[in-house]
Protein backbone atom coordinates (compact mmCIF):
# COMPACT_ATOMS: atom_id res chain seq x y z
CA UNK A 1 0.00 0.00 0.00
CA UNK A 2 1.34 3.44 -0.91
CA UNK A 3 0.18 6.88 0.09
CA UNK A 4 -0.72 7.38 -3.59
CA UNK A 5 -3.39 4.70 -3.37
CA UNK A 6 -6.84 6.33 -3.26
CA UNK A 7 -8.76 5.75 -0.07
CA UNK A 8 -11.80 4.72 -2.10
CA UNK A 9 -12.26 3.82 -5.73
CA UNK A 10 -15.30 2.57 -7.64
CA UNK A 11 -14.61 1.07 -11.04
CA UNK A 12 -17.42 0.32 -13.50
CA UNK A 13 -19.80 -0.39 -10.62
CA UNK A 14 -23.29 -1.56 -11.46
CA UNK A 15 -25.93 -2.03 -8.78
CA UNK A 16 -29.67 -1.92 -8.35
CA UNK A 17 -32.78 -3.34 -6.80
CA UNK A 18 -34.25 -6.56 -8.12
CA UNK A 19 -33.68 -6.88 -11.85
CA UNK A 20 -33.31 -3.15 -12.41
CA UNK A 21 -29.98 -1.32 -12.53
CA UNK A 22 -29.61 2.08 -10.89
CA UNK A 23 -25.84 2.36 -11.23
CA UNK A 24 -24.70 1.56 -14.75
CA UNK A 25 -20.93 1.72 -14.63
CA UNK A 26 -19.91 4.26 -11.98
CA UNK A 27 -16.27 5.33 -11.82
CA UNK A 28 -15.35 7.47 -8.82
CA UNK A 29 -12.22 8.12 -6.77
CA UNK A 30 -11.93 9.63 -3.30
CA UNK A 31 -8.48 10.64 -2.10
CA UNK A 32 -7.50 10.80 1.54
CA UNK A 33 -8.54 14.02 3.24
CA UNK A 34 -10.97 15.06 0.54
CA UNK A 35 -14.61 16.02 0.72
CA UNK A 36 -16.16 14.68 -2.46
CA UNK A 37 -19.72 15.79 -3.19
CA UNK A 38 -21.94 13.81 -5.56
CA UNK A 39 -24.75 15.82 -7.13
CA UNK A 40 -27.34 15.00 -9.74
CA UNK A 41 -31.07 14.80 -10.42
CA UNK A 42 -33.44 12.67 -8.38
CA UNK A 43 -33.20 9.04 -9.39
CA UNK A 44 -29.67 9.33 -10.76
CA UNK A 45 -28.33 6.93 -8.13
CA UNK A 46 -26.62 9.24 -5.63
CA UNK A 47 -27.74 7.45 -2.46
CA UNK A 48 -27.22 4.10 -4.17
CA UNK A 49 -23.52 4.94 -4.54
CA UNK A 50 -23.20 5.30 -0.77
CA UNK A 51 -25.07 2.06 -0.14
CA UNK A 52 -22.70 0.13 -2.42
CA UNK A 53 -19.75 1.55 -0.50
CA UNK A 54 -21.12 0.79 2.97
CA UNK A 55 -22.38 -2.65 1.97
CA UNK A 56 -26.10 -1.97 2.41
CA UNK A 57 -26.49 -2.88 -1.26
CA UNK A 58 -24.55 -5.50 -3.16
CA UNK A 59 -22.59 -4.77 -6.31
CA UNK A 60 -23.75 -6.65 -9.40
CA UNK A 61 -20.50 -6.03 -11.27
CA UNK A 62 -17.45 -3.84 -11.07
CA UNK A 63 -15.10 -3.15 -8.20
CA UNK A 64 -15.20 -1.23 -4.91
CA UNK A 65 -11.76 -0.83 -3.36
CA UNK A 66 -10.94 0.69 0.02
CA UNK A 67 -7.33 1.39 0.93
CA UNK A 68 -6.43 -0.69 -2.10
CA UNK A 69 -8.40 -3.71 -0.85
CA UNK A 70 -11.32 -5.15 -2.79
CA UNK A 71 -14.35 -4.90 -0.50
CA UNK A 72 -17.22 -5.65 -2.88
CA UNK A 73 -17.95 -8.98 -1.23
CA UNK A 74 -17.50 -7.86 2.38
CA UNK A 75 -20.43 -7.50 4.77
CA UNK A 76 -21.49 -4.08 6.00
CA UNK A 77 -20.21 -5.01 9.48
CA UNK A 78 -16.78 -5.86 8.10
CA UNK A 79 -16.69 -2.54 6.24
CA UNK A 80 -17.60 -0.79 9.48
CA UNK A 81 -14.62 -2.52 11.10
CA UNK A 82 -12.41 -1.15 8.31
CA UNK A 83 -13.51 2.38 9.12
CA UNK A 84 -16.41 3.10 6.75
CA UNK A 85 -19.27 4.83 8.58
CA UNK A 86 -22.58 5.63 6.87
CA UNK A 87 -24.73 8.50 8.17
CA UNK A 88 -28.09 7.88 6.48
CA UNK A 89 -30.50 10.41 5.01
CA UNK A 90 -33.26 9.60 7.50
CA UNK A 91 -32.86 10.78 11.07
CA UNK A 92 -31.33 7.93 12.99
CA UNK A 93 -31.22 9.16 16.58
CA UNK A 94 -33.33 7.50 19.25
CA UNK A 95 -35.66 10.39 20.22
CA UNK A 96 -36.48 9.02 23.69
CA UNK A 97 -32.82 8.69 24.63
CA UNK A 98 -30.49 11.49 25.70
CA UNK A 99 -27.81 12.93 23.45
CA UNK A 100 -25.16 11.19 25.56
CA UNK A 101 -26.95 7.84 25.29
CA UNK A 102 -27.23 8.26 21.52
CA UNK A 103 -23.51 9.02 21.34
CA UNK A 104 -22.76 5.87 23.31
CA UNK A 105 -24.81 3.86 20.83
CA UNK A 106 -22.25 4.94 18.23
CA UNK A 107 -19.58 3.08 20.20
CA UNK A 108 -21.50 -0.17 20.39
CA UNK A 109 -18.67 -2.28 18.97
CA UNK A 110 -16.04 -0.86 21.37
CA UNK A 111 -15.13 -2.37 24.73
CA UNK A 112 -12.26 -0.07 25.81
CA UNK A 113 -13.92 2.44 28.15
CA UNK A 114 -10.91 4.76 28.15
CA UNK A 115 -10.96 4.86 24.35
CA UNK A 116 -14.70 5.54 24.35
CA UNK A 117 -14.20 8.45 26.76
CA UNK A 118 -11.39 9.88 24.64
CA UNK A 119 -13.48 9.73 21.49
CA UNK A 120 -16.46 11.25 23.25
CA UNK A 121 -14.27 14.14 24.36
CA UNK A 122 -12.90 14.64 20.85
CA UNK A 123 -16.40 14.59 19.35
CA UNK A 124 -17.49 17.19 21.92
CA UNK A 125 -14.54 19.41 20.97
CA UNK A 126 -15.69 19.43 17.35
CA UNK A 127 -19.40 19.49 18.15
CA UNK A 128 -20.00 21.29 21.48
CA UNK A 129 -23.70 20.34 21.41
CA UNK A 130 -22.61 16.83 22.47
CA UNK A 131 -21.57 18.19 25.86
CA UNK A 132 -23.87 21.19 26.18
CA UNK A 133 -27.02 19.16 25.50
CA UNK A 134 -25.72 15.82 26.79
CA UNK A 135 -28.74 15.19 29.02
CA UNK A 136 -31.37 16.51 26.63
CA UNK A 137 -33.63 14.05 24.84
CA UNK A 138 -32.59 13.75 21.22
CA UNK A 139 -36.19 14.25 20.15
CA UNK A 140 -36.20 17.71 21.73
CA UNK A 141 -33.44 19.00 19.43
CA UNK A 142 -34.04 20.87 16.21
CA UNK A 143 -33.49 19.07 12.92
CA UNK A 144 -30.11 20.69 12.41
CA UNK A 145 -29.03 19.90 15.96
CA UNK A 146 -30.07 16.27 15.54
CA UNK A 147 -28.03 15.99 12.37
CA UNK A 148 -25.03 17.48 14.18
CA UNK A 149 -25.32 14.78 16.83
CA UNK A 150 -25.64 12.09 14.14
CA UNK A 151 -22.44 13.32 12.51
CA UNK A 152 -20.69 13.59 15.88
CA UNK A 153 -21.78 10.05 16.74
CA UNK A 154 -20.02 8.73 13.64
CA UNK A 155 -16.72 9.87 15.19
CA UNK A 156 -17.06 7.35 18.01
CA UNK A 157 -15.68 4.73 15.63
CA UNK A 158 -12.84 6.99 14.44
CA UNK A 159 -13.82 6.44 10.80
CA UNK A 160 -11.41 6.61 7.90
CA UNK A 161 -14.33 7.43 5.57
CA UNK A 162 -17.65 9.08 6.45
CA UNK A 163 -20.55 8.66 4.04
CA UNK A 164 -23.08 11.48 4.40
CA UNK A 165 -26.40 10.99 2.63
CA UNK A 166 -28.37 14.21 2.02
CA UNK A 167 -27.53 15.71 5.45
CA UNK A 168 -29.44 18.94 4.78
CA UNK A 169 -32.64 17.45 3.40
CA UNK A 170 -35.84 18.82 4.92
CA UNK A 171 -34.03 21.41 7.04
CA UNK A 172 -34.66 25.14 7.31
CA UNK A 173 -31.88 27.53 6.22
CA UNK A 174 -30.52 27.99 9.75
CA UNK A 175 -30.35 24.23 10.30
CA UNK A 176 -28.74 23.69 6.90
CA UNK A 177 -26.03 26.16 7.87
CA UNK A 178 -25.37 24.12 11.03
CA UNK A 179 -25.05 20.96 8.96
CA UNK A 180 -22.54 22.36 6.49
CA UNK A 181 -20.55 23.83 9.37
CA UNK A 182 -20.44 20.26 10.68
CA UNK A 183 -19.07 19.01 7.37
CA UNK A 184 -16.37 21.67 7.43
CA UNK A 185 -15.51 20.73 11.02
CA UNK A 186 -14.99 17.12 9.93
CA UNK A 187 -12.70 18.23 7.12
CA UNK A 188 -10.68 20.42 9.47
CA UNK A 189 -10.28 17.33 11.66
CA UNK A 190 -8.70 15.53 8.71
CA UNK A 191 -11.62 13.26 7.91
CA UNK A 192 -12.39 11.97 4.42
CA UNK A 193 -15.99 12.46 3.38
CA UNK A 194 -18.13 11.23 0.52
CA UNK A 195 -21.16 13.49 0.52
CA UNK A 196 -24.41 13.13 -1.41
CA UNK A 197 -26.32 16.39 -1.43
CA UNK A 198 -29.44 17.63 -3.20
CA UNK A 199 -28.50 21.21 -2.27
CA UNK A 200 -25.80 21.20 -4.93
CA UNK A 201 -24.57 24.74 -4.39
CA UNK A 202 -23.93 24.30 -0.66
CA UNK A 203 -22.52 20.81 -1.12
CA UNK A 204 -20.00 21.86 -3.76
CA UNK A 205 -19.07 24.98 -1.78
CA UNK A 206 -17.66 22.90 1.09
CA UNK A 207 -16.14 20.20 -1.13
CA UNK A 208 -12.67 19.80 -2.55
CA UNK A 209 -14.01 17.70 -5.44
CA UNK A 210 -17.40 17.17 -7.02
CA UNK A 211 -18.98 14.57 -9.28
CA UNK A 212 -22.12 14.88 -11.37
CA UNK A 213 -24.16 11.68 -11.59
CA UNK A 214 -26.43 11.29 -14.60
CA UNK A 215 -28.56 8.23 -15.35
CA UNK A 216 -26.41 5.94 -13.23
CA UNK A 217 -23.01 7.13 -14.48
CA UNK A 218 -20.55 9.84 -13.49
CA UNK A 219 -20.89 12.41 -16.25
CA UNK A 220 -18.46 15.01 -14.94
CA UNK A 221 -15.90 15.47 -12.17
CA UNK A 222 -13.86 18.45 -11.08
CA UNK A 223 -12.94 20.67 -8.19
CA UNK A 224 -15.97 21.81 -6.25
CA UNK A 225 -15.23 25.47 -7.04
CA UNK A 226 -14.82 24.70 -10.75
CA UNK A 227 -18.16 22.91 -10.93
CA UNK A 228 -19.81 25.84 -9.16
CA UNK A 229 -18.45 28.14 -11.86
CA UNK A 230 -19.33 25.82 -14.76
CA UNK A 231 -22.24 27.44 -16.66
CA UNK A 232 -23.67 24.09 -17.77
CA UNK A 233 -23.60 22.70 -14.24
CA UNK A 234 -25.16 25.96 -13.04
CA UNK A 235 -27.94 25.69 -15.62
CA UNK A 236 -28.74 22.05 -14.90
CA UNK A 237 -28.22 21.75 -11.15
CA UNK A 238 -27.84 25.12 -9.48
CA UNK A 239 -30.95 26.86 -10.76
CA UNK A 240 -28.96 29.45 -12.71
CA UNK A 241 -29.60 30.35 -16.31
CA UNK A 242 -26.59 29.97 -18.55
CA UNK A 243 -25.34 33.24 -20.02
Amino acid sequence: MTSNTPLLSLTEVTAGYGAGLVLKGVNLTVERGQIVCVIGPNGSGKSTVLKTVSGLLGVKSGSVRFNGEEISELTSRRRLDLGIVHVPQDRSLFPGMSVHENMMMGAFILTDHKLIAERMERAAELFPIVKVRANALAGSLSGGEQKQVEVARSLMLDPALILLDEPSIGLDPKSRKLVFESVKALAEDGRTILLVEQNARSGLAVSSMGAVLEAGKVALTGRGSDLLDDPEVARLYLGVKAK
